[in-house]
């Protein structure tokens, strides 16, 4: 209770004079958003603009079902993916919470792709209207799953065009779907209509990196017709459009839905009215599904609905709808063929035209399908695949001269001018070396971009992705910060080649075979941010290649960046434009140490913003753990030089483990809302009592008293048995409040 004592202080003054200062639900307007403007939106808050919802599907025999968390959100704003880049905007996390009864078994994936749009040159996948996410689980035996909830939150920021409300945790609680009544598998017919309606998605199963087709066919009663597909109903007056909507492809992108006859003109209803179009007879709608090639095998449901109406010369069926449902397949014994049928449900003409209204205006592609995969042999096949590797092989080559790789390539600038003189064996085994280096990582992204079609991982990863996460940048950070620290002499990295110079200089200028891989490895990994000229067909074609295929090209690639050292090992005269070992290679190696701090900034330019604060406290930690080691000489004895190692190394953790454990973001305790006046008064007028804390970021006993007397669970349920409002004063950035 001791530890209480301010927060329950402050929470009795409150109660005491139950003040008349008040504030909106929530109105949390943030500007993070680097492209937000003025700020909009006042008054409104998270729950008011998004709301979240989630269940399960019945679980199969196996125990697996899929939760499917669904987010709503209200005209005029959208939210972000959960692969949105977190430099340009927040992305959306949803965790759920551990439990004996269940356990999630995959990653969570949209129902339909985002839609990306590009501003100001960022990078935006946004969501409008409603998206659901899914994630299989799997139920254990001993849990009921009618009588099972499925808890958890998603983190979700809803911005409009020119403003952002502050992320906000969204809790759910899932219950089991109902399983729903199913009119038919295959083909259906609405007895009061004169078509009949059948669907499929052919093949059966596809491999990763493939394409299925989803085709919806309409057979209308002789002497009858069925009107053209349209995007949206135009609701004017006349005969209805056809629909066709998809609402949940498991995230996989399609492509704008065809028909396969063109529609015949009729003549308009009434003066004044467009003229009818329509096919007569059978038509088929077919749109293309791409399976991306880093999915992991397994059923992916696909959903949706189509609305429709049929007529005839004098007379017409009311518009009438279907929601269908079906499987898309993938597994990489897949053969490419059979079908599988969808299964139809009825519903109605005005609920297929909300879903189109909701969900086309984002369809993934405006054009048809067109490109076919490539056949499974023939000089074509050859004539490409040898394009792809020369590509390959160029754009390996071009890495050595992107910005990512600079730094390292002026490690291998001093290495060759160190290589002068010596023999034109050792030269030759040193670049054999830093090439291995170069080759090993390039087969190791190889493996990860097959990880999923090897039943390795979830899913394959793609060039520089891995800089997606967080802990491999935060990573690079820290290992590219003690490089150049290194360089600009405050410590000697221990491993030949990287040394600086002073009593170490001998050492430094034998850079042995460690030295050389390691400057490879290191100088491939900066480069997989650069994908440079020649290599975007590359990684195109690999989307739907076997893993035989990729780790060729991956191959070519690491050969063309490798080529200019192989060919000086070969030809040491080469390097004879260089100037000969001295005290320019000290000088060279300050101004590099220089150009790697440039390249932590280019980390931190993408890095989530709620980690650079605690990864920039790290480098302090780093900085001095550097300095202490480098204050003994590596020509001291080993006892001594592992004693400062040791002190070093235990100081850069404890730092780095209270900067990540202090300095990120955490969820309060406490509901805060922002203080607004006008809401104050409006929350006094109706009688609430109001507890409000002043703070800023700046301000360390203001959150130092937030964090131990005011966020604790004695003072929330205080809170909760008093229906105390709890406001947080915000002088951060000034407010005229």
């Amino acid at each position: 209770m001791a530890r209480s004592l301010v927060g329950l202080c402050t929470l009795a003054l409150a109660l005491a004079a139950n003040t008349a200062w008040g504030q909106p639900q929530i109105d949390n307007i943030l500007t993070g958003n680097p492209l937000s403007g003025d700020v909009i939106g006042q008054g409104q808050t998270p729950e008011s603009v998004v709301s979240v919802s989630a269940s399960f599907s019945p679980p199969s025999a196996a125990g697996r079902a899929m939760l499917s968390v669904t987010a709503t959100i209200q005209p005029g704003w959208h939210i972000y993916s959960l692969t949105q880049k977190p430099v340009q905007a927040v992305p959306t996390t949803i965790t759920v919470d551990d439990s004996p009864n269940y356990r999630v078994v995959g990653a969570f994936r949209p129902n339909l792709p985002p839609e990306v749009v590009r501003k100001e040159g960022a990078t935006f996948e946004q969501f409008e209207g409603s998206v659901t996410w899914q994630a299989p689980i799997e139920i254990q035996p001993s849990a009921d799953p009618r009588n099972l909830t499925v808890s958890g939150r998603a983190r979700i920021q809803t911005c409009s065009e020119v403003s952002c409300l502050q992320p906000f945790a969204f809790a759910f609680a899932a219950t089991m779907q109902k399983p729903s009544a199913v009119a038919a598998v295959g083909s259906y017919s609405d007895p009061n209509n004169h078509v009949t309606l059948s669907g499929r998605i052919e093949p059966a199963t596809v491999v990763p990196g493939g394409k299925a087709k989803l085709v919806i066919e309409a057979a209308p009663a002789e002497h009858w017709h069925i009107y053209e597909l349209a995007d949206q109903d135009p609701q004017a007056l006349g005969n209805k459009p056809t629909l066709i909507v998809l609402t949940n492809t498991s995230g996989f992108g399609f492509t704008r839905t065809t028909a396969d006859s063109k529609a015949v003109e009729g003549e308009p209803l009434f003066e004044g009215a467009a003229a009818q179009r329509y096919h007569e007879g059978r038509v088929a709608w077919t749109t293309t599904i791409r399976i991306p090639a880093g999915t992991r095998p397994g059923a992916y449901p696909i959903d949706g609905a189509i609305g429709y109406q049929v007529c005839q010369a004098n007379t017409c069926d009311l518009p009438r709808g279907a929601k269908f449902s079906g499987t898309i397949v993938v597994s990489a014994a897949a053969n490419g063929q059979g079908t599988s049928p969808l299964a139809f449900s009825d519903a109605k003409y005005g609920e297929a035209a909300k879903l189109a209204a909701m969900y086309n205006h984002r369809r993934a592609q405006a054009e048809p399908d067109t490109d076919e995969p490539l056949a499974a042999g023939g000089g074509g096949r050859l004539v490409q695949l040898g394009f792809i590797i020369a590509a390959g092989f160029a754009g390996g080559f071009l890495l050595n001269f992107m910005p990512c790789v600079l730094p390292v390539i002026g490690l291998k600038i001093l290495s060759f001018a160190e290589q002068a003189g010596r023999s034109r064996s050792q030269i030759l085994t040193l670049n054999v070396w830093y090439s291995l280096g170069l080759l090993s990582v390039f087969m190791a992204l190889a493996l990860a971009a097959s990880a999923a079609s090897l039943g390795l991982a979830d899913e394959n990863l793609s060039w520089g992705q891995q800089f997606s996460s967080t802990t491999f940048t935060v990573t690079m950070v820290a290992l590219v910060f003690v490089m150049a620290l290194s360089f600009l002499g405050v410590w000697e990295i221990p491993i030949p080649g990287f040394m600086s110079g002073g009593a170490a200089n001998e050492l430094a200028t034998r850079e042995g075979a460690v030295g050389a891989f390691s400057k490879g490895v290191m100088a491939t990994i900066l480069s997989t941010p650069c994908s440079g000229p020649f290599l975007s067909p590359v990684f195109g074609f690999l989307l739907k290649e076997p893993p035989g295929v990729t780790f060729l090209v991956f191959g070519a690639m690491g050969l063309g960046m490798a080529a200019p050292y192989l060919l000086i090992g070969a030809f040491p005269r080469l390097i004879r434009f260089l100037p000969k070992p001295g005290a320019w290679m000290e000088t060279f190696k300050h101004l590099m140490g220089f150009v790697l701090l440039g390249t932590i900034v280019f980390l931190f330019s993408f890095m989530n913003s709620d980690y650079i604060v605690p990864t920039f406290a790290m480098m302090i930690g780093l900085w001095f753990a550097c300095w202490w080691i480098g204050q003994v000489p590596l020509t001291e004895p080993l006892w001594a030089r592992m004693k400062v190692w040791v002190q070093g190394a235990a100081v850069a953790a404890v730092v780095g483990f209270a900067s990540f454990s202090w300095l990120t973001p955490h969820d309060s305790l406490i509901a805060w809302r922002n203080y607004s006046q006008s809401e104050a008064e409006r929350l006094s007028a109706e009688g609430n009592t109001v507890m409000v804390d002043f703070t800023a970021d700046w301000c360390l006993t203001c959150k130092m008293n937030l964090a131990t007397a005011i966020e604790t669970e004695d003072v929330k349920q205080s809170i909760d048995e008093n229906n105390v409002v709890p406001m947080l004063a915000d002088w951060t950035d000034g407010s005229d409040e």
